[in-house]
């Protein structure tokens, strides 16, 4: 079980929701540009034109907040507050129903988008906001012969879009990273959820502890017993660990018998608490482990770290330890 290398970056696995929430600013920035262009300089004489001035203010709001994603990519909540704000606004200065209805469009997408990507209580919560601004600007809007049934399709295409397509995007994602044997992460929900943990912390210092985990004498337990018994080993590990583990930290299956555990805390006696209760909780597996700073920290480095700790706990050293021959 050498130390894994990622086919992927985390990084990169862990920020397409970023790279998706960027696509979404440019996309609505643009065409907020062309609806503002067109109104300024309107190509027909025969159409109502409504005020630029929301449209205006929505592409200011985009562009700050693609320049702050440029500026720190890690860091959405602006961006996101931005994207939730600016369809409102231009929904406040449309003088047609039908223009209204063209721009729901939007929130539509930025509500499946926050369904996907977020996590259930804090998207709901977004949505919610998103939906009541929408509707709101909707009430102060010139638009004329606005009805009740006006609101009830500004929020049922919100929600209605956000609960359908949101949620299959979100269960799909949470398939493909998540071991269906044990439940916790796969390799692929590893380097998502361990980006995410540590980039919370990279304004401080805090330490991160990578813990390299392997059962021993599985193999033996499948040729005695079964591969059904192993099975079951793996998934009683699995669910004691993560139950063991603290509240910022990630379980995952790395490979067969392969599983690592992630813990950002200050306190290096939580993760001395962590490694007791695995050992005695769960018998016959070897350990390893690496800590560094949550300012500088590499996953993949420390897994690789921690990975080379368990081997020479064993006695034998990875072949790249033993140097040129």
């Amino acid at each position: 079980m050498p130390g894994f290398t990622t086919v992927a970056d985390g990084r990169f696995l862990g920020r397409q929701h970023i790279r998706l929430l960027r696509i979404y600013l440019a996309a609505t920035t643009f065409l907020y540009t062309y609806g503002v262009v067109f109104t300024l300089f309107p190509v027909r004489t025969d159409l109502e034109y409504g005020n630029p001035v929301g449209g205006m203010i929505a592409i200011a709001l985009g562009v700050a907040a693609l320049i702050a994603l440029a500026v720190r990519p890690g860091r959405a909540g602006f961006a996101t507050g931005a994207a939730v704000l600016a369809t409102p606004i231009v929904l406040a200065y449309h003088v047609t129903l039908t223009a209204q209805y063209v721009c729901l469009i939007a929130p539509m997408f930025l509500a499946m988008y926050l369904r996907a990507f977020h996590p259930p209580r804090r998207a709901w919560v977004l949505i919610t906001l998103l939906t009541a601004a929408c509707v709101a600007a909707v009430a102060v809007s010139p638009a004329p012969h606005v009805t009740v049934i006006t609101y009830l399709i500004v929020i049922v295409a919100i929600f209605g879009a956000a609960e359908s397509f949101g949620f299959l995007m979100r269960a799909m994602f949470t398939a493909a990273c998540t071991d269906p044997l044990t439940g916790v992460s796969n390799r692929a929900g590893w380097e998502i959820d361990t980006a995410e943990l540590v980039a919370r912390f990279r304004s401080a210092p805090v330490p991160v502890t990578v813990i390299a985990l392997d059962i021993d004498g599985l193999k033996n337990l499948n040729d005695t017993y079964g591969h059904q018994a192993g099975d079951r080993r793996i998934a009683e590990y699995a669910r004691a660990w993560a139950r063991a583990t603290p509240r910022d930290a990630v379980v995952a299956r790395l490979g067969g018998d392969e599983f690592g555990i992630c813990v950002v805390h200050p306190q290096a006696v939580v993760v001395q608490r962590l490694l007791d209760e695995i050992r005695t909780q769960t018998p016959g597996v070897s350990i390893g482990t690496a800590t560094g700073s949550s300012v500088t920290a590499d996953i993949a480095a420390l897994y690789a770290e921690a990975d080379a700790e368990l081997y020479r706990s064993r006695g034998i050293p990875l072949r790249d330890e033993l140097g040129p021959r």
